[in-house]
């Protein structure tokens, strides 16, 4: 396997994750990411949703952040679920984090309270179509946040379509966080 080490520190928190070679942002953490977990609003309790999660930056810096919530880390790319499996597993998270292999939230066995996601903008508006469309299903009652480059209003108006309260919470070098609640 052709591996990266991935050493950041986010909020404090020390990150040290597992990468492949064939998944997005291999060697260190994108800004978009970056931004996100600099600026997340992290449940007390409940049950959240890393869609998107690759070798499981977000769902392990949730965890690690707060391990009273149970978080479903989902990919549909199968090294990027035994990536971010390995990484759990490092990290001892097994009793907190379940990686599933998933086309958005296809696969995810419960409704949630937080969806969080940096979207894989290259497989444009479809994938945000269905996460808006999967979320309005799946979200139990909380929220979803997101950051995406540039693309806030392609954000905007699918997400409006099934939810009326959208927010745009931080812009920082082109990226955007957004806070959509129901």
């Amino acid at each position: 396997m052709s591996y990266f080490i991935v050493n950041e520190v986010v909020n404090g928190i020390p990150l040290s994750l597992v990468s492949h070679t064939s998944l997005f942002s291999k060697r260190k953490l994108d800004t978009g990411t970056r931004i996100l977990l600099e600026n997340l609003t992290i449940p007390e309790k409940g049950k959240v949703a890393d869609v998107g999660c690759g070798y499981g930056p977000i769902g392990i810096y949730i965890a690690l952040k707060n391990n009273n919530l149970k978080i479903y880390m989902l990919d549909i790319n199968p090294i990027a679920v035994k990536t971010a499996k390995y990484n759990v597993e490092r990290y001892n998270l097994n009793n907190i984090i379940t990686v599933l292999k998933s086309d958005v939230l296809d696969n995810l066995p419960e409704k949630v309270n937080a969806i969080f996601s940096n979207p894989p903008l290259s497989k444009g508006v479809d994938f945000l179509e269905k996460l808006a469309e999967q979320s309005n299903e799946k979200l139990e009652d909380g929220y979803i946040e997101l950051v995406v480059y540039k693309g806030e209003n392609n954000v905007i108006k699918i997400f409006g379509k099934y939810f009326s309260n959208i927010q745009i919470i931080k812009n920082q070098k082109g990226y955007s966080i957004i806070m959509i609640r129901r």
